[in-house]
């Protein structure tokens, strides 16, 4: 709808731009206008037939000069602003922005291109770029990339990946949230996604202890230095990425909880962006009574979280660097999630009764029931397969998997939306992905031709 809107007033003004002749009208307020020359700023009324004539400008305040008037004033008095023609009001000023000799054309493009180009999606602004030769400068430079990273955060649809194929994605809308290679034959090798987080895409080599960080909109990527500790195939890795709008040098870090058969405990291993290598922390952690940690964590506001097979969370927090054990419900197994709702982090469990999904929200630390939510197959248009909650990437949608169809649960709009459906198992992994143009920034950096 944004996409339409910015269209129709492009369209707009450029018709009205075209009819418009040399006379300089100019606005003062919402109920008069200003015909400008070289020598005054006269305030008239608006009579004009021809009202497409607009131009928003600013009205000019001129100060009185003292030796024209003839009127004697002290030294401690100042001068008196007024308009040349307007009653010398409290409310004639207080309608008036007090500026001096200065004149300036605001039009739609720059409007446009100013405070709204970046709550777009990656892929229809790539469309805005043959607008004009200054929306394509403006909309590829690296300062704007940084403004649309930070301020775009709507789900653009889902990576998956079924095993020993290549990945596909499945878009929530595709005219604008389209991927250009969702299978990333971009990347030098095969790959099994494994975390993403704000438009950054994280893989691992198949077969290797390779790890990949991408931006598949944009086809950057750069390749990791190998990691000082072996993470397996199903590492239990979580990508942190946080854009802000005053830090302008994109750090992310990518934070592995590493298990051994022979040994009963958690290590943590993070490498950041910012020294572009990895390291150990000190922290170790001895009290899971099950080290199956899932491949599939959650970050959310410094805190990475792990679910284990034994019915517990691990979470980890990256300010500090220490650990903590959290509950989960006795019935979580695997179809549970991580997410974030209201601004806190909660645990999503679908359960199939009869003809009925029920959808347990569990919340706070220690994750009691805050809610069910309750659809009927009808609503969805399944009644078999399985049931499963996805992870999420912001508290306005819920995702999951009911039967054969993926669903997008609107939490404000309280509405279901079936994305897509699909032939899909249990180990068939899914990650939310937002439509960025973030950058990938390292001498290492390489793009797709």
């Amino acid at each position: 709808m944004i996409t339409s809107l910015i269209l129709a007033l492009l369209t707009c003004h450029r018709s009205i731009m075209a009819d418009s002749d040399s006379d300089s009208w100019v606005m003062a307020d919402s109920d008069s206008w200003v015909m400008a020359d070289s020598d005054s700023w006269v305030m008239a009324d608006l009579e004009s037939d021809d009202q497409e004539k607009m131009e928003v400008d600013f009205c000019l305040i001129k100060i009185e000069d003292d030796s024209e008037s003839g009127a004697e004033e002290s030294s401690d008095e100042l001068p008196i602003l007024s308009f040349k023609s307007t009653p010398e009001s409290p409310e004639a000023y207080a309608r008036s922005p007090m500026l001096t000799n200065m004149k300036k054309e605001v039009r739609i493009e720059d409007v446009l291109r100013d405070h709204v180009l970046h709550f777009l999606p990656a892929k229809t602004l790539c469309k805005f770029r043959t607008v004009s030769r200054g929306w394509d400068q403006w909309i590829s430079s690296p300062f704007f990339a940084h403004i649309q990273t930070t301020y775009f955060k709507n789900i653009s649809g889902l990576f998956f990946q079924l095993p020993g194929e290549d990945p596909s994605f499945i878009s929530f809308n595709q005219d604008a949230y389209g991927m250009p290679d969702p299978s990333l034959k971009f990347l030098p090798e095969p790959v099994n996604i494994r975390t993403s987080c704000n438009g950054l895409l994280c893989c691992q080599s198949v077969g290797d202890n390779v790890y990949y960080i991408c931006n598949p909109v944009t086809k950057q990527w750069k390749m990791l230095p190998r990691p000082n500790m072996y993470h397996g195939a199903e590492a239990a890795m979580v990508l942190v990425f946080e854009p802000h709008p005053l830090n302008f040098n994109e750090t992310y870090e990518l934070v592995c909880a590493v298990t051994f058969p022979d040994h009963p405990v958690v290590y943590f291993e993070i490498y950041s962006s910012r020294s572009s290598s990895w390291r150990v922390s000190d922290t170790i952690c001895c009290e899971l009574d099950c080290l199956d940690l899932l491949s599939g964590g959650y970050y959310m506001k410094g805190v990475v979280y792990w679910k284990a097979s034994s019915g517990v969370i691990l979470a980890f927090n990256l300010r500090n660097e220490q650990y903590g054990i959290l509950p989960l419900p006795l019935s979580s197994r695997e179809y549970g999630a991580l997410t974030v709702m209201h601004g806190e982090l909660c645990y999503i469990l679908p359960c199939l009764i009869f003809d009925k999904y029920n959808i347990y929200i569990y919340g706070n630390m220690d994750m009691r029931l805050k809610t069910v939510l309750q659809f009927t197959c009808d609503d969805v248009g399944s009644t078999y397969g399985v049931c499963r909650a996805l992870p999420g990437a912001n508290d306005d949608i819920l995702m999951l998997v009911l039967g054969t169809r993926v669903i997008a649960y609107h939490v404000r709009e309280q509405k279901l939306e079936v994305i897509c459906t699909m032939t899909a198992d249990s180990c068939t992994g899914y990650l939310p992905y937002v439509n960025s143009l973030v950058s990938v920034r390292d001498p290492m950096v390489g793009v797709s031709a």
